[in-house]
């Protein structure tokens, strides 16, 4: 009798090509392969180093932009003190000006008086030594006529004084 051999197996692989992946999964998933070689080359293009460089950029921007915006700043005062001090000496001189003229009206209205007394006086004196009734009436006249003008030259000096 003759001898017989039988050899008999079995290799059963089982492959599921599915992929459940949730969330932020920002790398690279692979499935279903069996006995491979797999090179995977990730990239961003440049994406990261640009960022980088827009970041940087944007900064010193944002610096140039706030040195420039103090210097407009800075500018901005100089330029209101300088018109701050115009107009306080302007008026200061306008000041002066409206206190020599009160002087002046002043002065003016003592002089005024110190006649209007005088002819007072002298029609005082006519009416004293008997003086006629027609210098009686013209006392009255140059007493109303001083006393009107007297009272316009107040009435001037207060104007002035508002």
């Amino acid at each position: 009798m003759g001898k017989s051999k039988s050899k008999s197996a079995q290799n059963t692989t089982n492959v599921s090509g599915q992929n459940a992946i949730q969330g932020d999964n920002l790398g690279v998933a692979i499935s279903g392969i069996n006995n491979s070689t797999v090179n995977a080359t990730m990239t961003d293009h440049g994406a990261i180093k640009a960022a980088t460089e827009l970041a940087e950029n944007s900064v010193e921007s944002a610096f140039d932009f706030g040195e420039s915006a103090l210097g407009f700043g800075e500018a901005a005062l100089d330029s209101n003190t300088d018109i701050a001090k115009t107009a306080m000496n302007k008026l200061s001189e306008s000041n002066g000006e409206n206190l020599q003229m009160l002087a002046a009206l002043s002065g003016n209205q003592a002089e005024q008086n110190t006649k209007n007394l005088s002819t007072v006086m002298e029609l005082a004196k006519l009416k004293a030594d008997g003086g006629q009734t027609e210098v009686a009436g013209d006392m009255k006249t140059v007493a109303i006529v001083a006393s009107i003008a007297g009272l316009g030259m107040m009435a001037l000096f207060f104007m002035m004084r508002e």
